[in-house]
């Protein structure tokens, strides 16, 4: 066999059970999947970046929920020491109005 028979039956091996139509086919198929790969990244770091939002407005709405109560608390506490008498060994009730009034103020009623 010389080298022109053996060439003239490799090309039509490759060509007849479509050989280059394979090595076509394997980029295109490669690139597919990439793409494919890359869509999938994607919608997984979409959901997160959603999921986190989500998290981080839950803990928004909490803290502010959590320094509502703290404010009426401090409220509450300003009123019972505005009644709390300094002196407590004499009849004559001495209690911090001017001090907590001004420090009242500072909370308003809701």
């Amino acid at each position: 066999m010389d080298v022109t028979t053996l060439l003239t039956t490799l090309l039509t091996t490759l060509a007849s059970g479509g050989g280059v139509a394979s090595f076509m086919q394997y980029k295109q198929n490669k690139k597919a999947k990439e793409l494919e790969n890359d869509k999938a990244a994607s919608e997984q770091w979409r959901a997160l970046y959603e999921e986190q939002a989500r998290t981080a407005q839950a803990l928004r709405e909490k803290l502010h929920d959590v320094r509502t109560l703290l404010e009426e608390e401090k409220r509450q506490t300003l009123l019972c020491r505005f009644y709390v008498c300094e002196k407590l060994d004499c009849a004559d009730r001495e209690p911090p109005h001017t001090e907590i009034i001004k420090e009242l103020k500072q909370y308003p009623k809701k």
